[in-house]
């Protein structure tokens, strides 16, 4: 019996220690992705200093991605593990981020 309760006690607390680390993964993989949408706003600004080609990157879709992922990863973290989502509410990522420019 003694055992039975030390196993259940150690995997309580094997559990608790990997959903932290798990949770300071994606916290960090949080702040990467506000550094990569830093590194977005300053590619625009190079971009727009450079030569006007016809096709461009779009900025404003892969900022939008950018926060999607952000929000998933934020509500996994935070959110209420009881409620269901809706899954029409489910965003999807664009992946394209080339545009043709309008003349």
């Amino acid at each position: 019996m003694r055992n039975a309760a030390f196993i259940f006690l150690f995997s309580l607390a094997c559990s608790t220690v990997a959903y932290a680390d798990e949770t300071s993964e994606l916290e960090q993989a949080m702040r990467q992705l506000e550094s990569a949408k830093q590194a977005l706003v300053r590619a625009q600004k190079s971009a727009n200093a450079g030569l006007k080609s016809r096709l461009y990157f779009d900025y404003q879709k892969a900022h939008q991605d950018i926060n999607t992922v952000k929000q998933g990863i934020n509500l996994y973290i935070n959110g209420d593990r009881a409620q269901p989502r809706d899954p029409r509410k489910l965003k999807s990522l664009s992946g394209y981020y080339d545009k043709l420019r309008k003349n």
